[in-house]
């Protein structure tokens, strides 16, 4: 039996979005880019490029497509992982680089956001507020999510520890879903945009005060 078929590609950390939507897409990829030879750090650049791809789009203010190709950039997110490990040729550096390139592109989404609702001239006042606050929250997450696997040498387990924040914003997976929905909705009215970052924002600052509770328990 090959290394492929007895490792399995999901993770114990993955989020709902990546169990039912992006590991069906991202399987039958990573076995096509695996069988042609492509490293995981080629997918993480890929994801990184249809990422980039996504930022300028809104920043042009075409939201459904922004979406859509940040959304894509998630599911590749997990490409990398999955040929890694049906190859085997996961490395230290490739975990560092999958880590970077979804800050990255997280970081990117919100300030192409930002900068496409100042040339609509749509709330432009709070665009750049707004980035900011939605950047913050997400960084502060994944932050407490990357201490955790440094200390305790395993995943942060979402689905088990804050199973309705998973669900809501817990993951990275989650939030671009999410703001796809958002971003297709915004073609009819771009405040949808606006007020689901808004309600996303709150909702990741609150999972992070929850997140220092439960694994203060966690650690007690």
């Amino acid at each position: 039996m090959s290394h492929e078929t007895r490792t399995p590609l999901a993770k114990p950390s993955d989020g709902p979005i990546s169990l039912l939507v992006n590991r069906r897409i991202s399987h039958p990829i990573s076995a096509r880019l695996a069988k042609a030879g492509a490293t995981p750090n080629v997918a993480t650049l890929m994801s990184l490029a249809i990422g980039f791809g996504g930022g300028v789009a809104y920043a042009l203010g075409v939201w459904w497509l922004g979406g859509l190709l940040v959304q894509f950039s998630s599911v590749f997110a997990g490409v990398d992982g999955e040929i890694s490990r049906r190859t085997g040729t996961g490395s230290q550096y490739g975990d560092f680089l999958d880590t970077v390139a979804d800050r990255f592109v997280e970081y990117l989404t919100f300030i192409a956001i930002a900068i496409g609702l100042a040339r609509s001239g749509t709330l432009e006042e709070y665009a750049w507020p707004l980035a900011a606050f939605a950047i913050g929250g997400s960084f502060m997450l994944a932050a407490a999510s990357e201490k955790y696997r440094s200390v305790m040498h395993e995943n942060y387990p979402k689905r088990q520890l804050e199973p309705a924040f998973a669900y809501l914003v817990g993951g990275r997976d989650v939030r671009v879903f999410h703001l796809m929905v958002a971003s297709f909705l915004a073609v009819w009215r771009v405040e949808v945009l606006v007020w689901a970052i808004v309600v996303m924002t709150v909702l990741v600052h609150l999972n992070y005060l929850y997140r220092v509770v439960i694994v203060r328990r966690q650690m007690a």
